[in-house]
């Protein structure tokens, strides 16, 4: 599931309460692209004044695992159900995000971003407190049809109408299905090849002889 993504830039946003939110953090953001478990990441909640930005480190640390990045969003009567009924939720700002496909040693990567260049992803998420830091894990949902035949899995994707409902209701799990209204996928290198130069998806074309999305 997602292992890597990039927050972006604030280069085509549109200027909403939300975005605002972003917009005034990210220029101090250590790290806009090429997020991995384990970094800090930016995560929008909801306070009294309105949406604000935070920094988490992204991934929750658990015995049998470190850093847990994704939360299976069937599983919150299970392992997630404290943070999600204590409300503990938030929204992952996502320029683009990666998938991989195929075998071992020729996998190719995929990207998923916004298809309006004005827009960008957000991920439902949740989050915990920490001694040191807190914590967020993104929220997956089963794979749409035109994303299936790359991962299995998925990140609820939300729309700016739900993300009041999302943050402050009791239980909103009906707004985590999967949809692919306005997401752009395409074939790109491998951004891990270069972690230390990745400012972004390079589009890469399907190679003759191969077969693929």
């Amino acid at each position: 599931m997602c292992n890597l993504y990039d927050i972006g830039t604030n280069r085509h946003r549109k200027n909403d309460e939300w975005e605002a939110a972003v917009s005034e953090a990210i220029s101090e953001f250590p790290k806009s692209h090429g997020i991995r478990k384990t970094d800090p990441g930016m995560v929008v909640t909801l306070g009294d004044s309105g949406p604000g930005a935070r920094v988490m480190r992204w991934g929750y640390q658990r015995s049998f695992n470190p850093a847990v990045n994704n939360a299976r969003s069937d599983k919150l009567d299970g392992m997630w159900s404290e943070s999600w009924q204590a409300r503990r939720r938030c929204l992952i700002p996502v320029q683009t995000y990666y998938e991989w496909t195929g075998p071992t040693g020729k996998k190719q990567t995929f990207a998923f971003e916004a298809g309006d260049p004005e827009s960008r992803l957000w991920a439902a998420g949740i989050w915990e407190p920490g001694e040191g830091e807190a914590a967020y894990s993104m929220l997956t949902t089963t794979a749409s049809k035109t994303t299936a035949p790359v991962h299995d899995r998925m990140p609820a994707l939300l729309n700016p109408v739900d993300f009041e409902e999302f943050l402050v209701a009791e239980d909103p799990r009906h707004l985590l299905c999967p949809t692919v209204e306005g997401l752009e996928i395409y074939r790109c290198e491998n951004p891990l090849s270069k972690p230390e130069a990745h400012s972004g998806p390079v589009k890469q074309e399907l190679l003759p002889g191969f077969d693929g999305i």
